[in-house]
């Protein structure tokens, strides 16, 4: 994944956006030709390989190649004990990157929804409920009127009757959690908004969401490890509050 995104805040709009369709189609890229990939990103065969080659490959091909290794790998990969400066080197690339994920339009979009709903549910599973605790935690000290759910039969619940002036903020490492992809499609049932805090890849979550705001993450199978650091989620939630704050602020004056 670092190799994929090293170089992003100095591509071009267009090759950001064969970028950010690769990394969440790598499955599917492998047997996709260029051309199909520039018709999928929306962009030509000239910005896709220009676009692999700015991530350090010889052409599209190599990268196609390099693909096919990296998923056979990282469904073998284990917890590793970093060194501190691998560990510095990591934390100061996730926290770049993850402000280059999150686009101004997302947050003013977010910020306004958190704003403007009569009620904000939060909810999420395992590691990531710290991080949803934070959120709900300091929503509420803003003033918004906000809901963290513990209980998951509850989620169910309030999935179900969930109405158009209420928001759902759902938060998956991985966007792929059980309980939480049956609360999505249970609030979008109801036509109601939905908020996913989710990391950088193609996810049912993310599919589903209105707004999906990304992180990266060195890896998301949190079935096997969910040990996993959320830092890029944590960095999501400053930038949501934040933003918040902002928009709060210039309405009162």
């Amino acid at each position: 994944m670092n190799r994929f995104t090293e170089n992003f805040d100095i591509m071009s709009e267009s090759e950001k956006k064969v970028c950010q369709y690769i990394i969440k189609n790598m499955d599917k890229v492998v047997d996709m030709s260029v051309y199909s990939v520039a018709d999928a990103a929306f962009t030509s065969k000239t910005v896709v390989i220009n676009t692999a080659k700015k991530i350090g490959f010889t052409g599209f091909t190599d990268l196609k190649y390099y693909i096919k290794q990296h998923i056979g790998d990282t469904k073998k990969t284990k917890t590793v004990v970093k060194s501190m400066q691998d560990f510095n080197t990591e934390l100061i690339e996730t926290t770049k990157m993850t402000c280059n994920f999150v686009g101004e339009r997302e947050l003013d979009t977010t910020a306004s929804k958190i704003l403007e709903s009569k009620t904000v549910y939060i909810a999420a599973r395992g590691t990531s409920k710290s991080i949803a605790s934070h959120l709900n935690h300091m929503l509420i000290t803003i003033g918004i009127k906000c809901v963290l759910i513990d209980d998951y039969n509850l989620l169910t619940l309030i999935a179900d009757r969930i109405d158009k002036n209420e928001l759902m903020i759902l938060l998956s490492l991985s966007g792929e959690t059980a309980k939480i992809v049956d609360a999505a499609r249970r609030v979008k049932a109801r036509e109601s908004s939905l908020i996913a805090i989710t990391s950088f890849t193609h996810n049912s979550l993310s599919r589903m969401a209105d707004i999906s705001i990304y992180s990266l993450a060195q890896d998301t199978d949190t079935i096997d490890n969910d040990s996993i650091s959320r830092l890029g989620m944590f960095i999501n939630v400053e930038m949501i509050i934040n933003r918040v704050k902002e928009i709060n602020t210039k309405s009162r004056q």
